[in-house]
């Protein structure tokens, strides 16, 4: 099962192999067969051979090779059933009739597989038809051009823009729908579970958040409504699997229709059929997750194997459901959710047993047993959630053995309310106040432990974080199941697996954090490819303007400058590049300032503030404010002006007086293009210390603007390996051409600008650019304030490093305009135009600081 699984991971991203592959495996298969034939005949032919004759050595030989060869056979029909299923799958994904419309605007026809609430970015469905091309079967990503609520089962017909999706994702496109599209409500049984839905929701509506949020996932898996606080909580304490529907939720429900079958009388196979329908209702009402769909087949497995008298196993058992799902789509190799699935079933099936027994030798069986599984479906995913977020949950089996027993209590009294809410929505609502109060007290719990210091641990990205969790998961287990002299040693191996993957990530971050300047005034966290700019007067009240797109990079910065509250977030536009990572830091926000909200998507990201408390205002050119000693003005958009998407954005200007002198002053341009730039000109007069240079150093820039501001740092938030070409030699031209340096995230991640006491401005930058040289990269580049002379400092970092011409990205940065402007929250990139990759930097590089030659 693990090497076919392995196999459907990496045959899914290059499904022309799989032909190849499947008759590979099935030529090891034959091979196996023949040689077991051979094997077979050969013993038989010695039969009548003197039993004294024989060495009892060659018979052991003997079954070890036969029993070899038959895990070979099966290994090899399994791959071999897998490659096909590749085969056979892919040119269904990939119909010509896609293939030839991708990146055009044509008819669509879409069946929607997940609900899709009116504050969804994305939805997923399959796709029907593409002009007037029918019978497909494709399964999308459904982004829709403005608020919709739909149920699964609904049929949308609209005009709509198609992408390839990345190959190997679960999805094999991505739709752009524009418009309101035409919809067809479902019929049937999803058109019943709608209804069952939308009355629970009702019933559940008027109950006090979280806990009428917790009960609504908890219950039918609609997270919906979850506030921000509490699902960042209940991620960093690892709690989220108990709002995604899954094997225990499935498990209550059959134990639940078995018990009541049997109360009243009804034979064995009675109760399996009747057990089976009640559970396939419940996979539709819940929706069809990966995790769900996988503990309905393996519930289902369970009773068969139980119908016809077997002896049940559960490591076969889950191998064969696994094999199943793969077999009928192997793109489920590479959602996270059903990996997450399989390996904490696993998990509970091979460790939680001799680990209960190991630990009640001196806890006892019960509380053995209780800690046992939340511990062994822990380790067995933890090499994959590094994956998705690299951490080490503290307090994960504290917090899971909290709250599984009001999990229980949740997902049985709530489903209750669910079924009664449609016929009697009086009982509903007495039986959801029942369920309100265990799923208040696991949000309370979730909220109470992420709030504990040290609540997650930092451990190292990508394969070799996931390498490192597997090596020290493996460390454990085997420490489980091995002898008592050899237990101390595979233990220590873990810890000491542990000990360097949190010293890798937290020494050199510590090291880091020791060297930034603790009265930072401007502060350009490197997010990839987006603006996340942190501003205040050196030591009081933090503004952030714009969080860019990337929520894990954005709270590495905020960490890195200790910043827990956010007293005024200024969201230029709406572009995810700078709003993507609202979510992040909602929370923590006091007051919000936004643009012209034009867009379905730009009320959500507004809709996410109000829901976490932030005071959300529009401003124009007539708002303006102090932030501690600092003062602050919006110069830009007039108000009243018709303008929308970059042109519309948000300029912020920051002023300092006499009494302030740590203050570093600012103009930060957004998404400005070169009109609206121009037409900026006669309204700010100053000449600040920095500028955000706009449009993270496109071509689209007004030269004359930057030497009119004549600031002497450049803040270019941009990220590496983009594939927009910025910035762009022009932009980088214009800069020198005014006396600005160009300092860069991607090539210096973080950039931190503070005033020193005698006056003059610092930069610290968290790497050193790499063309720069040693000497002069070490020392801090320091800025006399005093002169406009003072700010033309010579050669900054951008002139040292290669830059691409300008005629090999115009299309591109046009192509790229045309990209932000398009309506609707992309969920997952179109291939042509997707998101800047960070560099890797799970180490971070020393610190530097850097002076003028």
């Amino acid at each position: 099962m693990l090497l076919a699984w392995v196999e459907a991971v990496l045959l899914v991203g290059m499904p022309s192999a799989a032909w190849w592959c499947a008759a590979s495996t099935a030529a090891v298969g034959l091979v196996a067969v023949l040689v077991l034939v051979v094997l077979a005949r050969s013993g038989s032919g010695t039969d009548d051979l003197d039993a004294g004759l024989v060495d009892p050595s060659s018979d052991d030989r003997g079954a070890v090779v036969r029993g070899v060869l038959g895990v070979a056979l099966v290994a090899a029909g399994c791959c071999a059933l897998v490659a096909v299923a590749v085969a056979v799958g892919a040119p269904e994904r990939s119909p010509g009739a896609l293939v030839d419309r991708t990146g055009q605007t044509v008819s669509v026809e879409v069946v929607l597989t997940r609900d899709l609430a009116d504050t969804d970015r994305s939805t997923t469905g399959t796709l029907r038809a593409l002009d007037a091309v029918g019978g497909l079967g494709v399964p999308v990503r459904v982004v829709p051009g403005e608020r919709l609520r739909a149920a699964a089962g609904s049929t949308l017909r609209a005009r709509g823009t198609v992408q390839l999706d990345d190959d190997g994702t679960p999805t094999a496109a991505v739709v752009f729908l524009r418009g309101h599209p035409s919809l067809v409500p479902p019929t049937g049984l999803l058109a019943l579970t709608d209804r069952v839905r939308q009355a629970f929701v009702t019933v559940t509506d008027g109950l006090p958040e979280p806990g009428g949020a917790l009960l609504r996932g908890l219950s039918i898996g609609d997270r919906s409504g979850l506030d921000p606080a509490t699902e960042a909580a209940m991620e960093t304490t690892a709690l989220t699997h108990l709002t995604a529907v899954s094997g225990s939720n499935c498990a209550v429900v059959v134990a639940l229709v078995v018990a009541g079958c049997r109360a009243i009388g009804l034979p064995w196979v009675v109760r399996v059929v009747v057990a089976v329908v009640f559970l396939v209702a419940f996979v539709v009402l819940v929706r069809p997750d990966p995790s769900i769909v996988r503990a309905a087949v393996m519930a289902v497995v369970v009773l068969a194997v139980r119908l016809a008298g077997r002896p049940l196993r559960g490591v076969p058992l889950l191998a064969l459901t696994v094999l199943g799902m793969l077999v009928v789509d192997p793109w489920y190799a590479r959602a996270p959710a059903f990996a997450l699935s399989v390996l904490a079933t696993g998990g509970i099936i091979v460790l939680a047993p001799p680990l209960a027994v190991l630990l009640a030798e001196r806890w006892g069986r019960a509380v053995a047993a209780a800690v046992a599984i939340p511990v062994a479906a822990q380790l067995a995913c933890w090499p994959v959630t590094v994956l998705l977020a690299p951490s080490l949950p503290t307090y994960a089996v504290p917090a899971n053995l909290l709250t599984e027993p009001l999990a229980s209590v949740v997902t049985v009294t709530g489903l209750l309310a669910c079924l009664l809410a449609p016929v009697w929505p009086w009982g509903a609502g007495v039986v959801a106040h029942v369920a309100w109060a265990p799923a208040a007290a696991i949000g309370a719990i979730a909220r109470g432990a992420a709030a504990l210091p040290a609540a997650t641990l930092d451990w190292p990205a990508g394969p070799l974080g996931a390498a490192a969790a597997g090596t020290a998961t493996t460390a454990v287990a085997a420490a489980v199941v091995a002898e008592r002299r050899r237990r101390t040693s595979a233990l220590v191996a873990a810890g000491a697996v542990v000990a360097i993957g949190l010293g890798v990530v937290a020494v050199p971050r510590l090291v880091v954090r020791a060297t930034v300047p603790g009265d930072w005034s401007v502060v350009a966290c490197d997010v990839g490819q987006g603006d996340a700019v942190l501003v205040r007067d050196g030591a009081g009240p933090v503004a952030l303007v714009d969080t860019g797109d990337d929520e894990d990079e954005l709270l590495r910065c905020l960490d890195l400058l200790g910043v827990d509250h956010i007293d005024l977030l200024v969201l230029t536009h709406f572009d995810r590049d700078h709003v993507g990572a609202v979510g992040a830091v909602a929370d923590r926000v006091a007051r919000a300032l936004v643009g012209p909200i034009g867009r379905p998507e730009d009320d959500r990201v507004v809709e996410e503030l109000d829901r976490a408390g932030a005071d959300v205002r529009t401003a124009d050119d007539g708002t303006s404010g102090t932030l501690g000693a600092l003062q602050w003005r919006m110069v830009w958009p007039p108000a009243g002006s018709p303008d929308s998407g970059n042109d519309a954005s948000l300029v912020l200007e920051t002023m300092r007086d006499a009494t302030c002198a740590a203050c570093v002053t600012g103009v930060f341009l957004g998404d400005l293009g070169e009109h609206a730039q121009r037409r900026l000109r006669p309204i700010v007069e100053s000449h600040p210390d920095v500028v955000k240079v706009a449009h993270h150093g496109s071509a689209d820039q007004d030269p004359a603007l930057y030497r009119q501001l004549a600031a002497p740092i450049g803040l270019i938030g941009v990220g590496a390996d983009n594939t927009y070409g910025h910035p762009t030699a022009s932009a980088l031209d214009a800069l020198r051409a005014a006396g600005t340096t160009a300092f860069r995230t991607d090539e210096q991640g973080t950039i931190v600008v503070s005033r020193s006491a005698d006056g003059a401005l610092q930069v610290w930058t968290e790497r050193e650019p790499p063309s720069s040289s040693g000497s002069a990269s070490v020392a801090a580049r320091t800025m006399a304030a005093a002169s406009v002379a003072a700010r033309r400092i010579g050669p900054g970092p951008d002139q040292l490093a290669p830059e691409p011409t300008e005629g090999t990205h115009a299309r591109q940065e046009a192509h790229a305009r045309r990209r932000q402007d398009r309506p609707g929250a992309v969920v997952r990139r179109p291939t042509g135009t997707r998101r800047a990759r960070h560099r890797a930097r799970a180490v971070p590089g020393r610190a530097r600081e850097q002076r003028p030659p």
